[in-house]
């Protein structure tokens, strides 16, 4: 119990202190014990070590900045960081995807107290995934160009996103499909050229079309898109009516960031783009029950050591 109080009393000095340089024999000293006796206590009841744990918590932090909108290079500095790559390098290493990913995908909440008995636990969902090598194909669609903090995150955006730009997108996609042949149904919702410094993204939706519709003029305020091929971590979401597909997105998401990711064999690639994919399951009438449900297909690599 001893040992436990002490490790308590140096996770709550950290979180209270997260913005400066934490030494181990500092606390060890408030602790009145030895550098490397204080250090092999806190690995045993944390799962880890100190500096990693120090990193870890301080990137946990860093989240709930970046999806409050604060730009990546004041966080970086905040933390303790000299660079923003050096912030993206210890951010992808100990996650497995860039902070930009997190930061456009989701809404964090201010990090939980920490207690020796949560510093190493993980999350308690669990959700399928498949692992596929995907061919590339197009898509046809529109697209819209946004920045933050006007728009936070791209949580706001999948399934409200009609709304949110007073844009009637669903009789649009719709049209698409009138005029393009598809390779097969699906509507694809992704977020393209993301600029870390000013925090503005653009998001696309569009329909999948066959490469035989390639040279047909595009109509007007339509984009095409490739979608890269290459190996892809699938997720599909819980089934969901109308009213619940947001929240059944949003917590893939949450699965995929907080959980799979960071303690995975692969990692995000940033060399391709993410997006979500919508078939016939993702209509209300595929099931009697009027529930759908959605893909979320991430792009990855093994993870560099």
């Amino acid at each position: 119990m001893e040992y436990r109080s002490m490790i308590q009393s140096a996770l709550d000095e950290i979180d209270k202190r997260i913005t400066e340089n934490i030494q181990a024999d500092e606390l060890a000293r408030m602790a009145c014990y030895s550098t490397r006796h204080f250090c092999r206590i806190f690995h045993e009841l944390n799962g880890t070590s100190f500096m990693n744990y120090i990193i870890r918590r301080k990137l946990e932090y860093a989240l709930y900045d970046l999806s409050q909108g604060k730009k990546i290079i004041d966080i970086a500095f905040d933390y303790g960081f000299e660079t923003h790559a050096g912030f993206t390098k210890a951010f992808k290493k100990h996650f497995g995807y860039p902070p930009s990913l997190y930061r456009l995908r989701f809404v964090a909440s201010v990090p939980v107290k920490a207690t020796v008995k949560n510093a190493k636990s993980k999350g308690v969902i669990k959700m399928q995934v498949q692992i596929k090598d995907l061919q590339p194909f197009s898509i046809v669609g529109y697209a819209s160009r946004h920045r933050m903090p006007e728009v936070k995150s791209m949580a706001q955006l999948p399934a409200g996103f009609y709304d949110l730009v007073n844009k009637d997108y669903v009789a649009e996609l719709i049209a698409l499909y009138e005029i393009y042949k598809q390779f097969e149904h699906c509507e694809v919702m992704t977020c393209l050229d993301v600029d870390d410094v000013q925090g503005s993204f653009t998001y696309m939706m569009g329909v999948g079309i066959a490469e035989a519709e390639y040279s047909i003029p595009l109509r007007p305020g339509t984009y095409r898109h490739e979608i890269s091929g290459g190996l892809y971590a699938i997720f599909t979401t819980p089934l969901a009516g109308d009213e619940t597909q947001t929240a059944a997105l949003r917590n893939t998401w949450k699965y995929i960031l907080e959980d799979w990711l960071p303690s995975s064999e692969y990692e995000y690639d940033d060399s391709r783009t993410d997006y979500e994919y919508h078939d016939e399951r993702a209509h209300d009438d595929w099931r009697e029950d009027g529930k759908c449900v959605t893909e979320v297909r991430i792009p990855i690599c093994k993870r560099k050591a």
